[in-house]
């Protein structure tokens, strides 16, 4: 009995000891944080303070601790939350925040691949490999209208705005009736699936698809990232749980719409493969295919699945940040018709009713202008910016920031490299009281000045920055603009029912609210 009891109480001492130092352990001069739980160390904390919306969770703690960096333990490697409008802003410019963490969410794009090579497409990715893909596909992507002025792109992009107008204005057809239920009542985002998926489609592979077909592939893409958030949930730090709850946990959701992304492009470029002349060059993909060997000569891989994930992270984009971002948009235009108004007044000022508003006509439209960047500073699709990893120890707001080099378990199978995460608050950004006057109001003006023009400083950081600035700000701006400007000018549009709450969003990498339906009554 003795024995028992001695046994039992150094089982104890040592249970103690052990929780006392995970609790404790954190690298010198880390952020202040919470402590240390065992399993997913500070990860609790976060889900604590907000189970569903990380930015929110963020915010909680840098409240509770008093500063605009939190630092915590996620399993066994450090996480640094960063908040504030000035930090943010240095943590996005700073080339030691520029890099990709190595986890279960970025390596399953490989689709059982688990143990290869993690680097695939170009979002995900780091290093010379990121810088080499990157810059190829924006130096030959530009050459077909992206990102850049480009008058038969934009012949395209008027096309797709008359379609909608068209569309808006035609009696429903069968096929259509899960966006289109009757004449002028249509789903919103659902509704610009179609026009933006063909917008990039059409420079990326040369062709435009039925806008069925790609509502049906948005709505996967989309259900990918709702399945994942900025931490990657819990299956980034404990990768077995997959095994356990495979749908609660999100794997399984991930292995069926990356397939299905993958399945898509696999088609398109074995076609092509097929009949692939290199007198021709019409859009990226013949110019990926007739550059491929001499890029492997100069050591760039780029294989068919590269070239898959490299189309996938173009086109992801467009349907899946721009709609959700057309979706807050639009809440907001039903819950202030009188914003709807003002806009609808600039337009008949600046182009009247014979033709449709251009990108031409965007600088002499700064009111318009001031409602894409309130609905963007207010509703940014991505709160928190896609995770980054800490390249070298530095340091941040004082603190000290550590590039950590460990081995550990990562899927019970390999060891991997695992730096600082760094989870950098957009949303935080946007929200700062010493920034923003009444941050928490829709209110357009404050972009304005008192003249009515537009104010030359721009602080919003909803694409993110640095070198990681996403690189379809400004095909998603320029497209956003004319979808508003050409439907406010022939429709006034109201929500069937009520107004969305535009607090009740749905939980993701990508936030935003439901699908919600509304009526486009002819101006």
């Amino acid at each position: 009995m003795v024995t028992f009891i001695i046994i039992f109480l150094a089982f104890v001492t040592f249970l103690c000891i052990y929780l006392h130092k995970l609790c404790t352990k954190k690298p010198k001069n880390f952020p202040p944080g919470p402590p240390s739980l065992p399993i997913w160390g500070g990860y609790w904390f976060l889900l604590l303070a907000n189970y569903n919306f990380t930015h929110k969770a963020i915010d909680v703690l840098a409240k509770q601790y008093k500063s605009n960096i939190v630092g915590l333990l996620a399993g066994d490697f450090p996480v640094i939350l960063v908040t504030g409008y000035n930090l943010v802003k240095e943590a996005l410019i700073r080339d030691e925040f520029i890099g990709r963490p190595d986890v279960y969410v970025t390596r399953y794009r490989s689709l059982g691949d688990l143990l290869g090579n993690f680097f695939i497409g170009i979002t995900f990715t780091d290093g010379n490999h990121w810088k080499e893909q990157r810059r190829f596909s924006l130096r030959q992507l530009r050459d077909y209208g992206f990102g850049r002025r480009f008058a038969s792109t934009e012949v395209l992009f008027e096309g797709d705005v008359k379609a909608l107008i068209e569309y808006l204005n035609a009696n429903p057809n069968p096929n259509d009736n899960d966006i289109h239920c009757k004449k002028g009542r249509v789903l919103i985002p659902d509704l610009f699936y179609g026009a933006l998926s063909n917008a990039i489609l059409h420079m990326l592979v040369g062709k435009r698809f039925e806008d069925k077909e790609m509502r049906e592939l948005a709505r996967s893409t989309l259900r990918f990232l709702r399945n994942v958030d900025a931490t990657g949930r819990a299956i980034s730090i404990t990768p077995w749980i997959r095994h356990l709850a495979p749908e609660y946990f999100g794997s399984k959701p991930l292995h069926i719409e990356n397939t299905r992304m993958r399945d898509f492009f696999l088609e398109l470029v074995e076609e092509r493969q097929k009949n692939f002349s290199d007198d021709h060059h019409g859009d990226f993909l013949d110019t990926f295919l007739s550059t491929i060997q001499q890029l492997q000569r100069e050591g760039i891989d780029l294989g068919k699945k590269q070239l898959i994930w490299i189309l996938a992270d173009y086109l992801i984009p467009s349907p899946n940040v721009v709609g959700p971002a057309l979706n807050m948009l639009w809440a907001h235009l039903c819950k202030y018709p009188d914003v709807q108004v003002k806009i609808q007044e600039e337009i008949d000022r600046v182009v009247g009713r014979s033709r449709l508003p251009n990108l031409d006509d965007r600088k002499n439209m700064p009111y318009t202008e001031a409602v894409l960047r309130e609905s963007l500073r207010m509703d940014p699709v991505v709160p928190i910016n896609i995770p980054r990893r800490c390249l070298e120890d530095t340091t941040l707001g004082g603190y000290s920031i550590p590039k950590v080099k460990r081995f550990f378990l990562v899927f019970l199978l390999q060891h991997a490299l695992q730096d600082t995460l760094v989870l950098i608050s957009l949303w935080s950004a946007n929200y700062d009281s010493q920034v923003w006057d009444d941050p928490e109001q829709f209110r357009p003006e404050r972009f304005l000045d008192d003249n009515g023009n537009l104010l030359k400083k721009y602080y919003t950081v909803s694409f993110g920055g640095g070198k990681r600035l996403c690189v379809g700000e400004t095909f998603s701006r320029n497209n956003m603009f004319l979808m508003l400007s050409g439907l406010l000018q022939n429709f006034n549009f109201k929500a069937v029912g009520e107004v969305p709450n535009l607090e009740n969003k749905k939980w993701g990498l990508i936030c935003d609210i439901p699908a919600f339906w509304v009526d486009a009554i002819s101006r």
